[in-house]
């Protein structure tokens, strides 16, 4: 029996799961913050998981480059927003929140047109791992007490350099589609 499902199986059910989380951070933050902690650390494993999978398993397919991207877009954009709608400063985090959902919408865009393609790029992938690493850490603040703010902080951080990257990516994308003038 093959396993090359496994990959994009689990891709998909990022998408899905991604509303999972933002409905957990909206009903549970207040009163059990460790479920959208652990939801959301969970399943943004699985990002590495599925690529893994992916290449182990020998089951790399067009589908599931395409939704990768789309399942780590969705779980940021949801978790972003649900943040920003139970935060106490909205304007820290919806600032830099809208620029990365900005930037995720118009790059899916230009990836959707069959002429352009857009590799991703490693400083994406790093843009990713600070918005992953950031949502996390103000999921995790309100379970840690004693060092909520020193947290907090240091997530915001991490949005906002994920929002800067998101920025010069995008940046750097467009450039690649512009012709060359020289």
């Amino acid at each position: 029996m093959s396993l090359k499902w496994i990959p994009n199986a689990l891709t998909l059910a990022r998408c899905a799961l991604a509303f999972v989380v933002g409905w957990s951070i909206l009903t549970h933050t207040a009163t059990a913050p460790i479920i959208p902690f652990l939801l959301f650390t969970a399943i943004a494993a699985t990002d590495f998981v599925d690529g893994y999978a992916a290449r182990r398993l020998d089951a790399v397919s067009s589908l599931g480059a395409f939704l990768d991207p789309i399942a780590d877009k969705l779980l940021v954009a949801i978790s972003l927003l649900t943040v920003c709608q139970i935060g106490a400063w909205p304007l820290v985090l919806t600032i830099p929140t809208a620029i990365i959902i900005v930037r995720d919408i118009a790059i899916t865009l230009l990836r959707l047109q069959p002429r352009i393609q857009l590799p991703v790029s490693k400083l994406a992938k790093w843009k990713t791992a600070a918005e992953m690493a950031g949502i996390g850490g103000l999921l995790f603040a309100p379970i840690i007490s004693p060092l909520q703010i020193a947290i907090y902080y240091a997530s915001l951080i991490l949005v906002w350099a994920a929002a800067a990257l998101s920025g010069y990516t995008l940046g750097r994308y467009i450039g690649t589609l512009l012709p060359d003038t020289k």
